[in-house]
């Protein structure tokens, strides 16, 4: 006779590359599913808008590594850099990596001089709201 063992688990699997995160200004986990960020929504801890993906923004100077986790879209990367550059953001490193639909961009930017953005939080709030309108248009 064979037992099915039923999960009444319902979390969802842990994202993959969930582990590259620490405190994530934005994240798209919940409070409950813990993780190496705390899993704490930006929406609900600082009444930003929703997290469009996992983005972490850490800054030394006029330098700051930016980490992305999101859903693959169309043009995406295009997109992001382009804005980045609009923002005066210039891209002094990227990594691009893949798994299933989700991609891990790992930018390391410099801040150019007229560069309005002086935080960890309005870097994040800005990839924020650029994956937002690629949303946004692909719909």
């Amino acid at each position: 006779m064979h037992q099915q063992i039923k999960s009444n688990n319902s979390n969802p699997p842990p994202l993959p590359f969930a582990q590259f995160f620490t405190f994530p200004q934005y994240s798209t986990r919940s409070a409950n599913e813990g993780g190496s960020g705390g899993g704490c929504s930006a929406t609900v801890a600082d009444n930003r808008p929703p997290a469009m993906a996992e983005i972490e923004v850490t800054m030394v100077e006029n330098h700051a590594n930016l980490k992305i986790l999101s859903k693959k879209r169309h043009m995406q990367l295009l997109r992001i850099v382009a804005e980045l550059q609009c923002l005066r953001l210039t891209i002094l490193h990227l990594n691009v990596t893949t798994f299933d639909h989700m991609v891990l961009y790992s930018l390391s930017v410099k801040l150019e001089d007229g560069c309005q953005l002086g935080t960890v939080d309005e870097i994040a709030d800005a990839a924020n709201y650029i994956l937002r309108r690629i949303e946004e248009e692909a719909v």
